[in-house]
């Protein structure tokens, strides 16, 4: 069975008004307050192992327009820069964002990444999440696995996917990125991973974003 990641970014809906509900539902396009976002997490972790791996991390980039098209695929961002802070717990974990030196060597740099729409939930015009994929998503892992330490490659793919999901709470603000998924490693002798988190999604200045449908 191909295994899969997920990424989810959960929050509530706004409440709107029943009358609007027609209008809403014809419409083809999300619209987002701002272009440019941050998504941190003080406790990113990573399963698989025999200790579980946790790290600080950040993620910052931009969807290529303020709205974009509710269209399965459509590429709407990138993830520009990606970040973990050291030491992490129980191992480590390394993007290759072309910045992270391990032993005297700087890793490649995969980004950037990308993000594409793929779809939504919730009944409109009360949307719960709104779903897109993650390819490109380059990092190393060390951590101990059937007593023995070892370093594991892991790259989502457009079969191997990690997930996003944008969310709304009250004022149709985004509130947090959670990433619960599980993705192979492309090194033989690797075990799956999970990835388990939560963090708030903003702007890199710290302001909130909002959703809405147009």
């Amino acid at each position: 069975m191909r295994t899969r990641s997920r990424l989810l970014l959960t929050a509530l809906a706004a409440a709107l008004v029943m009358a609007t509900a027609i209008d809403v539902a014809s419409a083809g396009h999300f619209s987002s307050s701002e272009q440019r976002y941050r998504a941190t997490w003080g406790s990113l972790e990573f399963g698989g192992y025999t200790a579980t791996i946790r790290c600080m991390a950040t993620m910052e980039g931009s969807f290529h327009y303020r709205s974009f098209a509710k269209t399965p695929e459509a590429l709407v961002g990138y993830v520009t820069q990606a970040t973990i802070r050291h030491p992490c717990t129980g191992g480590e974990v390394w993007f290759y964002n072309g910045v992270e030196v391990l032993e005297g060597t700087t890793l490649s740099n995969s980004l950037p990444w990308h993000i594409r729409y793929e779809s939504f939930e919730g009944v409109l015009p009360n949307i719960t999440v709104i779903t897109d994929r993650l390819v490109g998503v380059r990092f190393l892992a060390k951590g101990e696995f059937l007593g023995l330490t070892i370093r594991c490659n892991y790259t989502t793919t457009a079969t191997e996917v990690a997930k996003s999901v944008l969310g709304r709470e009250i004022l149709r603000a985004v509130r947090e990125l959670v990433i619960d998924g599980r993705i192979r490693s492309e090194t033989g002798g690797c075990p799956t991973i999970t990835m388990l988190g939560s963090g708030p999604f903003t702007t890199p200045g710290g302001a909130r974003v909002t959703i809405t449908l147009i």
